[in-house]
């Protein structure tokens, strides 16, 4: 599993982050997740993590087929907005589901 990681994480420098590439998408999860969670450090590592690509639907911010043991459902009042991916140590997201047909503004241009 380590092995994996530093794989994932070699790889990952050469990637544009999160924040860069989705800002209001990282600015509306940061948000949700320290209304539901206040002091998770996962809120804080949201926009310095890898993206990956959106596939199927997902924002991935790791490679696609890392396992995702936890998913955790992100709610704007009654609305579910986001559904996000947890891996199996609880500390790093590694994917983002948009619920509800919202755009995805992509600002990146690489």
């Amino acid at each position: 599993m380590l092995r994996d990681m530093e794989s994932h994480t070699s790889h990952a420098k050469s990637l544009p982050r999160l924040g860069d590439v989705f800002p209001d998408l990282v600015k509306d999860v940061v948000t949700l997740l320290r209304e539901v969670s206040p002091g998770d450090p996962i809120a804080d590592s949201i926009a310095d993590l890898p993206f990956h690509g959106v596939r199927r639907g997902y924002v991935l911010t790791a490679p696609e087929g890392v396992p995702t043991p936890s998913v955790m459902e992100l709610e704007r009042g009654d609305e579910a907005v986001f559904l996000v991916g947890i891996d199996p140590s609880h500390s790093v997201v590694t994917w983002v589901d948009v619920l509800g047909g919202r755009e995805l503004p992509l600002t990146w241009l690489g």
